[in-house]
């Protein structure tokens, strides 16, 4: 009896051996895959989501021939402009300069414009290309940043639904001069306006309208005029010979502003120049 019941024990151990063995292989690989479930989380965590406000690198093209047929650009200034994009989109830079586009030209088996300048300032004029704080710099405007995913397409429509109805207007308004203004309170004891200012050249002799902006600005601060008034920068400038008009004011000081060289009073939103922008203009 006592024989007999050791080996039936000694058999309820073996069995309970194997049970456990076999539970053991197969729990095993479900506790690895538990333990691993965080770290693969972890590794979906750090995955980088594309951008908004640009495209992703993985969409644009690499190389300069392939941002200018990108770009769908006809026009010598649309294939500046293309060549701008993917100067700051591709490659990353924040300015540039002539001739970092001459030499995308190049690259791109483009025959360099003869008149190379006047065609970048029409880029200029259109709004795609301003100018930066240092002296021959240039970037991008924001409103292209989407240029080598979308081309021109857009931007044409845009200008087609309104030159249809703007042609006549603006050829008249080229030749029309801003009506008589009244000479504003601030300038009212002022019998003669000086033709130049301290630390900077003539009026007459800077380029830019943004430029001459900030140029009456500082007029106006030599003269005791701290903050000068929206209102009073088309009667300004028109005494001095060129005259800005109401409706260019605004995106002329955008770029000043962006730049540091003017800011805007709290008060009563008169505009003032900056310590970098009478250094901008000494510069000039």
């Amino acid at each position: 009896m006592r024989a007999g019941h050791s080996k039936g024990a000694t058999g309820r151990r073996a069995a309970g051996a194997r049970s456990n063995s076999a539970t053991s292989v197969i729990q095993g690989p479900c506790r690895s895959s538990a333990a691993q479930l965080p770290a693969l989380a972890r590794e979906e965590g750090v995955r980088e989501l594309p951008s908004r406000g640009r495209p992703t690198r993985q969409s644009l093209p690499e190389s300069p021939r392939r941002a200018l047929d990108a770009s769908g650009a006809k026009t010598v200034p649309e294939k500046i402009t293309a060549f701008a994009a993917y100067l700051t989109l591709v490659e990353g830079r924040e300015t540039f300069g002539h001739q970092d586009l001459r030499r995308l030209f190049e690259r791109a088996r483009e025959r360099i414009p003869t008149h190379f300048s006047r065609e970048f300032d029409k880029a200029v004029r259109a709004g795609w290309i301003h100018e930066g704080t240092e002296r021959g710099s240039y970037y991008l405007s924001d409103s292209l940043l989407n240029l080598l995913e979308d081309g021109y397409a857009s931007h044409r429509s845009k200008r087609t639904r309104t030159s249809s109805a703007s042609t006549t207007t603006t050829r008249t308004n080229a030749r029309r001069k801003p009506r008589m203004l009244a000479v504003p309170d601030d300038f009212s004891g002022i019998d003669q306006l000086p033709a130049s200012i301290d630390g900077g050249p003539p009026y007459q002799q800077v380029r830019l309208k943004r430029d001459r902006l900030l140029w009456a600005i500082k007029l106006a601060k030599d003269l005791g005029v701290l903050a000068l008034k929206t209102s009073d920068v088309t009667w300004l400038t028109d005494k001095l010979g060129d005259a800005i008009l109401s409706r260019d004011i605004t995106a002329h000081f955008k770029g000043l502003h962006r730049d540091g060289l003017a800011n805007r009073s709290v008060v009563d939103n008169a505009m003032r120049i900056t310590e970098k922008g009478e250094e901008y203009l000494a510069a000039l």
